[in-house]
């Protein structure tokens, strides 16, 4: 079963009512991945569904499912690992997820994180690939 990191913007995204992003939180559901998750990502999604531009576009009760969902199903790691650099620092708990959850892969809809030949390269060397919400349901079709 597939390893995945999914980044926050997936998840909000898909709390919105997203068609791009709603089939991962589907397959979630379905448990056709294995979601690995921190504490800093909990803390980070719970963070952003309640800023109240968004609070107003988000089902509080969905927002509280989820975020039991993924502290039930998800496995979750503690972080130890410094990651690589990258262009955005706020994606460092992301990247110190996947690599200290021995992820297969981090699904974001951040286009700036996925372009970044470098750290590609990187993640790749510990086993890890950069997808968007498109190639992960490829995979897991």
């Amino acid at each position: 079963m597939l390893r995945i990191v999914v980044d926050t913007n997936i998840w909000v995204r898909a709390l919105m009512g997203g068609k791009v992003s709603l089939p991962i939180l589907i397959a979630l559901h379905e448990k056709k991945f294995k979601v690995i998750i921190s504490d800093a990502l909990l803390s980070e999604l719970k963070d952003v569904v309640n800023r109240p531009r968004l609070k107003k576009r988000i089902n509080p009760l969905d927002a509280e499912d989820l975020l039991a969902l993924l502290e039930w199903d998800g496995e979750s790691v503690a972080l130890k690992t410094i990651p690589p650099r990258c262009r955005d620092p706020k994606d460092h708990p992301v990247l110190a997820t996947a690599i200290d959850g021995r992820a297969n892969a981090i699904v974001s809809g951040d286009d700036e994180l996925r372009a970044d030949e470098e750290l590609r390269e990187v993640m790749a060397s510990y086993g890890i690939q950069l997808w968007g919400v498109n190639s992960f349901l490829q995979e897991i079709a």
